[in-house]
């Protein structure tokens, strides 16, 4: 993976991830942002998903809170790695 994204946690830090891919949701007009800080589960990688969310001040990471949006994500997640 060569795209890098720096994320500040929700303790300040900087920690640097691996963009896996970035879409944008035609039913909702929304960006997301598929990513990993190559963390280890058994023998699988952590991968984590937020709602790109654009401000003057900079572009902020927001969870994915409703069901019906999920699904949406999952779908388009899944027809990513299909294609």
């Amino acid at each position: 993976m060569d795209k890098k994204v720096l994320i500040t946690n929700s303790q300040g830090a900087q920690i640097q991830a691996d963009v896996v891919t970035a879409f944008k949701l035609k039913e909702n007009n929304n960006k997301y942002i598929v990513y990993t800080f190559n963390e280890k589960n058994n023998n699988n990688i952590k991968t984590y998903v937020s709602k790109i969310r654009e401000e003057e001040n900079g572009i902020y990471f927001d969870s994915i809170t409703d069901d019906e949006e999920w699904k949406l994500v999952r779908e388009a997640i899944i027809n990513e790695v299909i294609n």
